[in-house]
């Protein structure tokens, strides 16, 4: 198993302009603009940057850890594009997502995008970062018995496993797969297993119960790897139109 690894989130109060607008469409803004990011003190900046630097030295030897990303959806984010050559210095050998999910600082190697409420597109662009969908999917299954409280959070509800399945294949067929053949290049699905009230996980949060059927998620992965022009070792599964 390869490891992205997060970094800690700092600041105040997280603003929605910031943290959740982006999801829906809203353009990335400048991190320098750090109050805006609940940023404002410098004291805790550094602090920040202290104690990044002494998690990459304390995980750096870690052979699983494959990647560093020090910001996520601009909670607690300033200036990234510096921060992102801060990590460069402390460790040449690993790439970086300095911005994962929005407010793209052009820096760093991927050019990272969370995608949940619009369709996953291929753009056109100049940038030679690697394209990557680092957040996607989302969909939701609550099964009774297998949770871990009354809450529950997920980004497309489903009643059944027979109609999560169906829309999990769908939106590889019709999105995913279609992208990844026009140069999307890396992609993260939202989530393996439940965690805590989040229950868009692939396994429950007892880890008791999985929600897709392994041969059909194998067939979708099989797909994603024949579209990016790599070895099928399985006919895909292929599904109709279905409702949720």
């Amino acid at each position: 198993m390869l490891v992205w690894q997060d970094a800690v989130n700092g600041g105040t109060a997280y603003a929605p302009q910031i943290i959740t607008a982006p999801a829906f469409g809203a353009p990335a803004i400048s991190d320098r603009r750090h109050r805006a990011f609940g940023r404002a003190d410098e004291r805790g900046r550094e602090q920040f940057e202290h104690e990044l630097a002494e998690m990459i030295a304390h995980l750096r030897s870690v052979p699983s850890l494959s990647l560093w990303v020090p910001f996520n959806e601009g909670w607690g984010q300033f200036d990234a594009a510096r921060i992102a050559e801060l990590v460069r210095r402390l460790d040449p050998t690993r790439p970086i997502d300095h911005a994962s999910g929005w407010h793209d600082q052009g820096a760093g190697d991927l050019q990272s995008r969370h995608i949940y409420f619009r369709p996953v597109r291929v753009p056109r662009r100049r940038d030679e970062r690697v394209l990557a969908v680092t957040e996607y999917g989302g969909y939701s299954l609550a099964v009774p018995g297998h949770g871990w409280g009354p809450r529950t959070f997920g980004y497309r509800r489903y009643r059944t496993r027979a109609r999560l399945q169906d829309a999990l294949v769908r939106l590889h067929q019709r999105e995913i797969e279609p992208a990844v053949r026009r140069g999307l290049a890396a992609l993260v699905y939202t989530q393996l297993a439940d965690v805590e009230d989040e229950d868009n996980g692939l396994v429950t949060y007892d880890r008791r119960f999985v929600k897709v059927d392994e041969q059909v998620l194998r067939g979708v992965n099989d797909a994603l790897r024949a579209a990016a022009g790599g070895p099928s070792a399985v006919e895909p599964v292929r599904v109709g139109g279905g409702s949720r």
